[in-house]
């Protein structure tokens, strides 16, 4: 702790003293060459970005051995945690169940047990580029968020052939091939009406054979969902594939992150949240009922 707290007070006080430094600066330029104000707020923002990169990542690495591990093992068992590898790019693009944009992120890499369930989880990001010309045909890039928050891959104790996709309405960048005139009929995916209406208001529900989806998704299946919808802000994606379930989790957020440099560490607060992170993965084995082995057989 003695050590993190040393780290954010010595950012903090870089950054500080950047400031300070670029407001007097662009002050003594204001009063001789105010054309050239831009030039030492430009300078001063590229000197102290640079001036605290290192610092920072130490930090950041220091509070994930403080906080995030200690919560990590306290639930999990088999634990590695890689804070900066991420979720292969592959693991996600070959469920064939996402758009995967044009920029991809990953970090904050999981591999645990709980319950005797494994699992995987990271924070991705996903980026689309959009591009724009203007009328004297000035070409602008810029990326948009299509998705953001977390993916987690568990063992499965039901065994299925044919692939079944549950997307929550609002989550835009589900993908599910439903058409093609050259494909195999195996590869392509019918919309599946459940049996409660409320579930099919909340979620859209896609397979390749239609048995599976009722044989996967069981009324208390469904009940088990909606009540997940409930205790998360995020949209949600599950993807069964390949007798294991994808989960992703659009909430707009970066999980086991620290606080701003410029807040003070309240110890009980981090880990009430970090906790709370780490929570989270656990919900879905518990709430879906992942460890029940009862129905493991072949459909």
């Amino acid at each position: 702790m003695e050590e993190l707290e040393e780290l954010r007070l010595k950012i903090k006080g870089r950054y500080i003293k950047g400031i300070i430094i670029t407001i007097i600066v662009t002050l003594l330029v204001a009063f001789f060459r105010f054309s050239l104000i831009i030039f030492p707020i430009v300078l001063g923002i590229i000197v102290t970005i640079f001036s605290t990169v290192k610092l920072k990542q130490e930090y950041k690495i220091t509070f994930k051995k403080v906080f995030v591990v200690k919560a990590l093992e306290s639930k999990f068992t088999d634990l590695v945690y890689e804070p900066n590898r991420g979720m292969p790019y592959e693991t996600i693009s070959k469920t064939n169940m996402m758009y995967m944009g044009d920029r991809y992120h990953s970090e904050d890499f999981i591999s645990a047990k709980y319950k005797n369930i494994k699992f995987e989880q990271a924070d991705v990001h996903i980026e689309e580029e959009h591009t724009s010309t203007d009328s004297d045909g000035h070409t602008t890039t810029s990326y948009v968020t299509i998705f953001k928050g977390r993916w987690m891959v568990f063992d499965f104790n039901k065994s299925f052939k044919a692939d079944v996709q549950i997307a929550q309405k609002g989550f835009g960048n589900a993908k599910v091939k439903t058409m093609s005139l050259f494909g195999k009929k195996d590869d392509l995916f019918k919309k599946v009406s459940m049996e409660s209406e409320d579930f099919n208001r909340r979620f859209n529900v896609y397979a390749q054979n239609e048995h599976d989806a009722f044989y996967i998704i069981t009324p208390s299946l469904m009940n088990r969902i909606e009540k997940l919808d409930d205790l998360n802000k995020g949209k949600l994606l599950l993807c069964f594939i390949d007798n294991r379930l994808h989960i992703g989790i659009y909430d707009n957020k970066d999980s086991f992150e620290p606080d701003s440099v410029f807040k003070e560490i309240n110890e009980q607060e981090i880990i009430k949240r970090i906790s709370g992170d780490v929570e989270m993965i656990a919900q879905f084995v518990d709430e879906l009922n992942l460890d029940n082995d009862l129905f493991k057989k072949e459909v």
